[in-house]
């Protein structure tokens, strides 16, 4: 008989090596530490290993998210599509502008957006005249597409950009999910007209908070680089002088040296946070396979799953015990867990103001009822994922 784990293991915890920590350390004594020379080598060497021309640096994906639409000149007359299963930034950014967030609903295996979703919200919500795509229930046109990568798992992007192109749309991929992930060979981040990662402290790599947006678009990303400074036309570590001028009324989005620091030691240190990763996922549907109701996660057959999350689904007329019932005899156990995502439609913020009718998301609606993440994390240890292997089979065989 196993015994309970003696301390809490959390769902995620970002990886911090010494390299990192004296990277860090050397930023904070050399006297630059807000946006300077190492924000842009981060920059830099995160271009390379995605493959886009262009990489601004933020203090936070939602913060590329919105000036991505910023970029496009998204306005109050204009919509948005993204998925119904995402954190709230992929839709709250949209928000900002006055703009209609309309949302799609996901397959039932992976919970993204397909070509289908994406196909049948245009179908049944909008009117194509030729030239323009419109929302028949507010009349504003839709601009652009957010589809969202989760955990791991990427869309399929080259049909979904056939469909896009179909419409003159610009597509900004919520990528926060899939650093390093692949699709068909091509690193996510190359794909779309933008493409927005998250550093945040449970993500593939971690500045502690922070974001990337990376595109081919060389007039998008100075766009980008104005706005995330107060629309000041210099930056203040390239500024000859005491002059600069505000251009436009920006924001206060930058990445600081200190966080880039980080930053650049994790992205030299990415594929091994991911093999250990992908060595843990693959181990639990090994431990997990002959389990009654129990829906793994699975590889991503069209290219690189980065196993951001290790989520799984209880149907509660198969599995032994119901998701609920499982989070909370995992935490009486020490073992954290977590819910991606409670879908849009169901925050309270979203009902109230767009009335989203519920009978639209039938898979998002049942993957709200079964959908729980187990701890998967780089740091782990080979205890650590027996002790979750354990629990897990205790609970539900």
């Amino acid at each position: 008989m196993r015994t309970m784990r003696k301390t809490f293991l959390p769902f995620a915890l970002p990886s911090i090596s010494e390299e990192a920590i004296e990277e860090v350390a050397a930023v904070l004594r050399s006297g630059w530490v807000t946006s300077g020379p190492k924000v842009k080598q981060f920059e830099k060497e995160f271009s390379e290993f995605v493959g886009t021309t262009e990489a601004i640096a933020l203090n936070s994906a939602t913060a590329g998210l919105h000036l991505a639409l910023e970029a496009i000149g998204l306005t109050e007359n204009d919509a948005v599509i993204t998925s119904s299963v995402t954190f709230t930034a992929s839709a709250e950014v949209i928000c900002y502008f006055g703009a209609a967030p309309l949302l799609t609903d996901v397959d039932p295996i992976h919970n993204i957006m397909t070509p289908k979703t994406l196909s049948d919200l245009i179908e049944r919500e909008c009117h194509w005249d030729g030239n323009i795509l419109t929302h028949t229930v507010t009349g504003k046109k839709i601009r652009a597409v957010i589809p969202v990568h989760l955990a791991g798992y990427t869309c399929d992007m080259e049909e979904i950009l056939k469909i896009i192109d179909r419409y003159n749309l610009y597509v900004i991929e919520d990528a926060a999910h899939a650093f390093p992930a692949k699709h068909k060979n091509k690193m996510i981040g190359a794909w779309g007209d933008f493409t927005v990662f998250s550093f945040y402290a449970t993500k593939g790599i971690t500045t502690g908070e922070g974001g990337m947006v990376t595109t081919n678009h060389r007039e998008y990303a100075n766009r980008i680089r104005l706005m995330r400074l107060h629309g000041i036309n210099r930056d203040a570590y390239n500024r000859p002088g005491w002059y600069y001028e505000v251009v436009d009324a920006g924001f206060k989005y930058n990445m600081t040296d200190i966080a880039a620091a980080l930053g650049i030691v994790q992205l030299h240190e990415a594929n091994g946070f991911w093999a250990r990763r992908e060595e843990i996922a693959l181990r639990y549907n090994s431990a997990f396979a002959d389990i009654k109701g129990m829906k793994l996660p699975l590889p991503d057959e069209n290219g690189k799953h980065s196993w951001h999350l290790y989520r799984v689904e209880l149907d509660p007329k198969l599995a032994k015990i119901g998701r609920d019932t499982l989070v909370e005899e995992l935490k009486e156990r020490n073992i954290g867990t977590s819910l991606h995502f409670i879908p849009i439609f169901e925050h309270p913020y979203y009902k109230k103001t767009y009335n989203f009718n519920r009978k639209n998301f039938p898979n998002a609606s049942k993957m709200y009822d079964m959908a729980v993440s187990l701890p998967l994390f780089a740091g782990m240890s080979d205890e650590d994922v027996e002790d979750v292997i354990y629990a897990v089979r205790e609970l539900l065989r």
